[in-house]
């Protein structure tokens, strides 16, 4: 029976690899690009099509020179998706007068919006469950496979009211601080906060933290859901003004 379990797990995370591969390294950089492209349409429509060929050019260059950090399928969709970031930024960094930090949150703002909806529905779903905790727990156990081994994630339930994710070591981050970039990092963070932010009180009895991330110059990622009395309580996140 435990040898029979263990082969279904072994299959599940082979299905939540593929996954991730798939979603991070062409769909999200798809989805971001399409975004980019709307915003050139109309600040520079004249060049749009060409500046959106140059990210490509570059995320490939990008890529390529970073094979090494492929340790499996998730890193690989994980590396398309990082050089499209460093690419864009870097193209897209003189139509913002040269400042980074105007770039990163517009960045943040396009990337938060990929495949929001799906994510949202998924978490509303089970904040109505009858321990939506619980579920949350689970779930986040289950899916985080999708990033691969990359990742050192370590899972908690500090007590019966709180569970926690801590993350160690981060594909993203180690990425843009190899090209001397760690803020842009809070691009890939934006987008993570949308699970956080899905959680509503009111209906859950769940709300969500973030009181720490490395892309910050923390030792850690860390993540907490907690219940709550309070329907009007409001997720924290250090990635927040």
């Amino acid at each position: 029976m435990t040898s029979e379990k263990t082969r279904r797990e072994q299959v599940a995370d082979r299905i939540l690899a593929t996954e991730g591969r798939w979603v991070l390294g062409r769909v999200m950089p798809r989805e971001l690009l399409d975004g980019i492209h709307g915003y050139l349409d109309r600040v520079a429509p004249d060049r749009a099509d060409a500046m959106i060929d140059d990210i490509r050019a570059r995320a490939d260059e990008l890529a390529a020179a970073d094979r090494d950090m492929i340790v499996d399928g998730p890193a690989k969709g994980m590396l398309a998706l990082s050089a499209v970031v460093l690419a864009a930024y870097e193209k897209l960094r003189p139509l913002f007068d040269g400042d980074g930090d105007r770039t990163i949150r517009y960045l943040r703002r396009v990337l938060g919006a990929v495949l929001r909806r799906p994510l949202e529905a998924g978490v509303e779903a089970l904040g109505k469950r009858d321990d939506a905790l619980d579920a949350i727990d689970k779930v986040c156990r289950k899916d985080f496979a999708m990033y691969g081994s990359y990742y050192d994630i370590e899972f908690t339930r500090p007590d019966a009211d709180t569970f926690e994710m801590t993350v160690g070591r981060c594909f993203f981050r180690d990425f843009f601080d190899r090209h001397g970039e760690v803020p842009v990092t809070t691009v890939m963070c934006a987008w993570d906060a949308n699970w956080m932010t899905a959680l509503d009180p009111a209906t859950s009895g769940l709300r969500a933290e973030r009181p720490s991330l490395m892309s910050q110059g923390a030792d850690r990622c860390r993540f907490r859901v907690l219940r709550t009395d309070d329907p009007l309580a409001e997720h924290a996140d250090a990635l927040s003004p």
